[in-house]
């Protein structure tokens, strides 16, 4: 699969990688200028994932966020990288994942109590 360059692109992928991966969740997002889409997956009452996509600048970010505290989560200020569960405000050096890659490694690691 490839990353997803274009606003209606990254939200088509979002969307089934969310379907296989979450099809229960409640998705909440919003698209703003045409360029920007953003929002909330959310898992439970205390999970959510956050979601990020700038089609001009490119920056991304996925978090998966319980009790208002990230457990891991990708994004790409200054340099893409991943924060791993457990240690969740390290910032390791990683390849632009797909949405599917993302949301796959953050289904995961919400089934981690």
């Amino acid at each position: 699969m490839t990353v997803a360059k274009t606003l209606e692109d990254f939200r088509q992928a979002l969307l089934t990688a969310l379907g296989h991966h979450f099809p229960q969740a409640e998705v909440a997002l919003n698209e703003s200028r045409g360029i920007v889409l953003s929002g909330r997956v959310k898992l439970d009452p205390d999970t959510f994932i956050a979601v990020y996509f700038n089609a001009l600048t490119s920056k991304t970010g996925y978090a998966l966020i319980r009790q208002d505290c990230r457990l891991a989560g990708y994004d790409n200020y200054k340099f893409w990288h991943y924060h791993p569960p457990g240690e969740p405000n390290l910032h390791i050096p990683c390849e632009e994942p797909t949405p599917e890659e993302a949301i796959a490694e953050l289904a995961e690691v919400s089934r981690t109590p």
